[in-house]
């Protein structure tokens, strides 16, 4: 912001805001249009003076027209400044952290550290089948409804009111959900590998999804509430976050019926015959209907807002989501009725043709927004989100090509399923795509929440090569398995993968407890009076050159700081570089700018003045 602007005199013409101008300025220097910026959704982002985000930003961002915004906030410039502001965020403003510190929790627990304990397990007796299957459900299940369904809820607390400019309905009551999911989801991975230990033990996982039934109920009620209080109408990314409302209602009906019949499972062959005709459509609808329904959803509003991708075309979205609910329901339907006919032919080919149009769905959807292109905002974040849709699209193209597969698989094994392969397609997508997407939201929107410096943060390299690496160890390696001549040296190597993925995780969430708990926050930035600045030092902050002395950024151009052109990144990038440092990145003579510096700046005053006044401010008083 301009120090005209920031800093009128007494009598002087009304203050003029423009996009480019910063939150935290115009709140520092006008505290009245705080009242504008949270009735879009500001209270709860960054602390008292918001995040470092230009208006322009917080409009697309927030989904807001610009000129509307402008003009609101022009129109409160005219009301008195009040003697103080106090700000007291409510219960809604920060429940997002409750939540994403209990899916580190459980992620870091029961769900992909006690998945990596499973997998070396297999790895090193070579065998998929060495693990009961209610361990590995017990371990899916935390990693559903703990590690996907806690992150979702709390994004989805904190986000989807500020979608729709109005407030959470009943916050209190959305807390409780996180107690409930949470006692439901430590009874369940308790109790399910137990459950035959103890009656107390049977009922108790039981006990386990009522509570979690309980909480998802509860939480799609709260968002439908908050959605009606907003009075705004329902948008299409709006009918897709419904959509994949419905299938987190299913799958969490289905799961307790497959813990019934699993558990009550008279003998093992009939405990694997209900296994092999129900836990399949129950990922389906877990993964496929609720998870990526989700992220598509909250993507079509996420990505154009915040990292300035293309519009997505509302005529496609619309057109698709009732043929995608359709494809993931009819994959559940049609895998049940195939092995409980037994007509693998006709019930096989319709199975078939739900996943090409659910892959087929989603590729076009993809190919939409241009995520793979360059956008408006490239930061640490983009390169998790850009590779999810990666691996989305490359286990969509598993499931095109598994009929090839199988029909190889049975000319070496003699029988048509390869757990390896179907396995691989799951971990491709439930790692590969929804992880990382979680990771690299996540990045992006918690700094930003908690008013943490982006720029000061670790660009998480470690974890993005060690999730990524994990993923495609186990996806190719799980699936040379199926190889003779490769399975002794394709099962440990498989086996050690989840290792890598729950380094990766760790080292993110260790990081992103952090940022929650404030150790990143970013100090205000304080801009001196022009007045009293009588030579530029080569410790002065880039941005506080230009916002004190316009005129120097053709001396910084002509230095080869092109980038300070854009607006944007001379109210973020260069407010945490130094002339100094600047002078260093680009091999520029320090002494050269700092006096071309001051000449742009001081043009009236020759540098021998300059320096007697320096002397004189100097002197004691």
């Amino acid at each position: 912001m301009e120090a005209s602007a920031a800093l009128a005199p007494k009598g002087a013409p009304s203050p003029r805001l423009t996009p480019d101008d910063l939150i935290p300025e115009a709140l520092r220097a006008h505290p009245q249009l705080r009242i504008v910026f949270d009735r879009y959704g500001l209270k709860g982002c960054g602390g008292e003076l918001g995040p470092q985000e230009t208006l322009g930003f917080f409009a697309r961002a927030h989904g807001v027209e610009l000129d509307k915004l402008m003009d609101e906030l022009h129109a409160a410039l005219a009301q008195p400044a009040p003697a103080a502001v106090a700000y007291e965020p409510g219960p809604g403003d920060t429940i997002y952290k409750l939540f994403f510190k209990g899916g580190i929790a459980v992620v870091l627990t029961a769900g992909a550290v006690w998945g990596a304990l499973l997998l070396l397990k297999i790895g090193y007796s070579q065998q998929f089948t060495i693990n009961s299957i209610f361990s590995v459900n017990a371990h899916g299940h935390a990693m559903i409804f703990g590690w996907v369904g806690l992150f979702v809820m709390g994004f989805a607390y904190q986000a989807f009111p500020r979608f729709k400019h109005t407030e959470l309905h009943r916050p209190h009551l959305a807390r409780a959900t996180f107690w409930l999911m949470a006692a439901g989801i430590l009874l369940r991975v308790f109790c399910e590998p137990l459950h035959d230990q103890s009656p107390l033990l049977f009922y108790g996982a039981f006990a386990a999804c009522t509570l979690e039934l309980i909480a998802i109920g509860m939480f799609v009620f709260i968002l439908l509430k908050t959605f009606a209080g907003s009075g705004k109408p329902y948008e299409i990314h709006d009918r897709y976050i419904l959509a994949a409302l419905f299938f987190f209602v299913l799958q969490a009906f289905w799961d307790l019926g497959l813990l019934w019949v699993t558990t009550t499972a008279p003998t093992e062959k009939q405990l694997l015959a209900r296994v092999a005709a129900y836990q399949a459509p129950l990922r389906d609808f877990q993964i496929h209907g609720f998870a990526t329904l989700m992220i598509l959803g909250v993507s079509q509003r996420f990505l154009p807002g915040i990292y300035g991708f293309k519009e997505p075309s509302k005529r496609l979205s619309a057109a698709l989501l009732a043929p995608l609910v359709l494809a993931i329901l009819a994959e559940g339907c049609a895998f049940v009725l195939m092995v409980r006919t037994g007509h693998a032919m006709g019930y096989g080919i319709a199975l078939y043709a739900a996943m090409l149009a659910f892959g087929g769905i989603v590729t076009a959807l993809a190919l939409d927004w241009k995520v793979f292109k360059a956008c408006g905002t490239e930061d640490r974040s983009l390169k998790f989100l850009r590779t999810a849709f990666g691996w989305l699209l490359f286990s969509v193209a598993m499931l095109a090509v598994m009929p090839l597969y199988l029909r190889w698989y049975y000319g070496v094994h003699g029988h048509g399923f390869s757990h390896a392969y179907y396995g691989a397609t799951r971990h491709a997508i439930t790692v590969g795509f929804i992880t990382l997407m979680i990771l690299g939201v996540a990045s992006k929107v918690v700094p930003t929440l908690a008013g943490a410096d982006a720029a000061k943060l670790t660009a998480l390299w470690p974890t993005f090569v060690l999730v990524n690496t994990g993923c495609a160890m186990r996806v190719f390696f799980q699936i040379l398995t199926d190889v003779p001549a490769m399975k002794e040296f394709a099962y440990p190597v498989a086996g050690i993968s989840g290792v890598l993925e729950v380094t990766g995780i760790a080292l993110w969430g260790v990081h992103l407890w952090s940022v929650m708990n404030g150790r990143h926050a970013a100090e205000p930035q304080v801009v001196p009076d022009a007045a009293k600045v009588l030579r530029i030092e080569e410790s002065m902050k880039v941005a506080t050159v230009l916002d004190l002395f316009p005129a120097t950024l053709p001396v910084f151009v002509a230095h080869g700081f092109d980038l300070l052109e854009n607006p944007f990144l001379r109210k973020t990038l260069a407010r945490n570089v130094s002339v100094k440092q600047a002078a260093g990145i680009k091999g520029v003579d320090l002494a050269k700018l700092l006096e071309a510096l001051n000449q742009a700046a001081f043009p009236a005053s020759p540098a021998p003045a300059r320096q007697a006044l320096k002397k004189e401010a100097a002197l004691p008083t």
